[in-house]
């Protein structure tokens, strides 16, 4: 009974090695397009959202694929040199499953596959002598489960995980061919990396957009829980093409980059140019730092964590109180506000006119409005992810932010509930996150002017806030 208890403790130490290995991992995602007779269309872009974090990243030709680090750690793919397992396809899988090696060196490698106790369920008894390339394998199980396989070569490892569901006839590693054959070291294709946070198991959206018979038309959604590296077909359909006119990147603009190297993606509304996310430099654009804030200032620029959390950097930017914002500009009312204060170069902070501006041009469209009400535009322009919702609300507004919020985002504005720093309940510090995204703007009606959304209100409200609040900041081009 101890030998038992002795091998269980053991083979799960074992595991949670291996899956530390495999949170160190990079997942990578391969798109194609293909039309309704399954033929090769040429992707002018590919917007891949998170649905669980609340990002969007987008790739644009000839860029095809996306790497994104699962976790933290190291990279596997970095630390290994070239030498890979992909994620096994299809996963989880019924009887027999396949999974691709990649290989830089020409060398032995071993292959073996443990249950959840460590137990070596099959492995390779013989090495296997692979050539530069990626090499295929057949997977069968016979018992349900979920497993580990580990590839070695030359002192590297990688691994993957993997979920049976129904049992195959017999424990088995079949080498089913080399599919791509490499003469030299490997040379990945073009590809975009994302900084952005992932985890295993989070819920992602994948739409194409192509050009058919001269219109530009959008794929059929792929919205799925990702586990691993994958490659997408998505399919455009030349019979219905869905012209996409939601959320467009800025022709000439799709990115801004300011000058920490934060890359931010960007959307055009009307006749504006939008960064799509808030902003998170900690430098202006002169490289002049800003500081941390650990108190408020209304003469002294300070940046501060929504949240007092670091690690929400990347998703909802940071809080600037104005001091920061404004650097050193005087107050604008005009339409452009001409202040770039802490905005990258080309790009300005806009003033309350520019918010109305854009405002009203969303309460235009009739596909932004929620209801027959043209100023109930705030669902359209908040992100579909990261809004509490209350139950005590008696009356449910469908136009509320947080109510129902997958119909959110119709203009891909992506507002989030960054919450604001300063005298937040009568305490000084972190407050509303998740409950309300707040706007600066150059403005001052006497006391200096924010645009916000709440989670509780279905329209965009103008406020009068005290210079030292930190808020998001959003910037238009000029």
């Amino acid at each position: 009974m101890k030998k038992q208890i002795l091998s269980i403790i053991i083979g799960t130490i074992v595991l949670a090695f291996l899956f530390g290995t495999l949170q160190a991992q990079t997942v990578t995602l391969t798109f194609t397009g293909k039309d309704a007779n399954n033929q090769y269309v040429q992707l002018n872009r590919v917007a891949i959202t998170n649905l669980t974090k609340g990002w969007q990243e987008t790739i644009y030709w000839p860029d095809t694929t996306l790497t994104m680090q699962n976790g933290t750690g190291i990279d596997e793919s970095v630390a290994n040199s070239g030498f890979g397992l992909s994620q096994n396809n299809p996963n989880p899988f019924t009887v027999t499953t396949d999974v691709n090696l990649t290989v830089a060196d020409a060398g032995a490698v071993t292959l073996e596959i443990v249950d959840v106790y460590g137990r070596i369920a099959v492995e390779t008894t013989h090495a296997l002598s692979l050539q530069p390339g990626t090499h295929q394998f057949r997977i069968s199980l016979s018992a349900a489960g979920t497993y580990v396989m580990t590839a070695r070569q030359n002192g590297k490892t990688s691994s993957t995980k993997m979920v049976c569901n129904g049992a195959g006839n017999a424990n088995a590693i079949e080498y089913a061919g080399e599919i791509v054959k490499t003469t030299h070291a490997l040379s990945p294709q073009p590809k975009s990396t994302t900084n952005n946070p992932f985890n295993f198991g989070d819920q992602m959206e994948y739409v194409g957009y192509a050009t058919i018979n001269d219109t530009e038309c959008e794929s059929g959604r792929i919205t799925q829980s990702q586990s691993g590296s994958q490659s997408f077909a998505l399919q455009f359909d030349e019979a219905h093409p869905q012209p996409q006119q939601l959320g467009q990147p800025c022709p000439g603009s799709e990115t801004v980059t300011d000058v920490d190297g934060n890359v931010y993606n960007t959307v055009q509304l009307g006749n504006q140019c939008w960064m799509k996310e808030n902003l998170r430099t900690t430098r202006y654009a002169d490289n002049t730092p800003i500081s941390q804030g650990s108190s408020v200032s209304t003469t002294t620029a300070y940046w501060y964590y929504p949240n007092n959390d670091a690690s929400i950097k990347s998703i909802y930017g940071l809080l600037y109180n104005l001091a920061a914002v404004m650097h050193g500009a005087a107050s604008s009312v005009a339409n452009p506000s001409g202040v770039q204060g802490i905005c990258p170069d080309g790009w300005h902070v806009p003033s309350d006119a520019e918010w109305t501006q854009l405002t009203d041009y969303v309460g235009s469209q009739s596909e932004y409005v929620c209801g027959s009400n043209n100023a109930y535009i705030a669902k359209a322009l908040a992100a579909t992810t990261g809004w509490y919702w209350y139950d005590w609300v008696d009356d449910e507004d469908e136009c509320a932010v947080g109510y129902d919020q997958s119909a959110n985002n119709a203009t891909g504005f992506s507002a989030l509930p960054a919450g604001g720093y300063g005298n937040g309940g009568g305490s000084y510090g972190s407050y509303c996150f998740r409950t309300e995204a707040f706007f600066w703007t150059t403005t001052s009606y006497g006391v200096p002017c924010c645009r916000f959304l709440e989670s509780y209100y279905d329209v965009v409200t103008t406020n009068d806030y005290p210079s030292f609040e930190g808020l998001s900041v959003r910037c238009l081009r000029d």
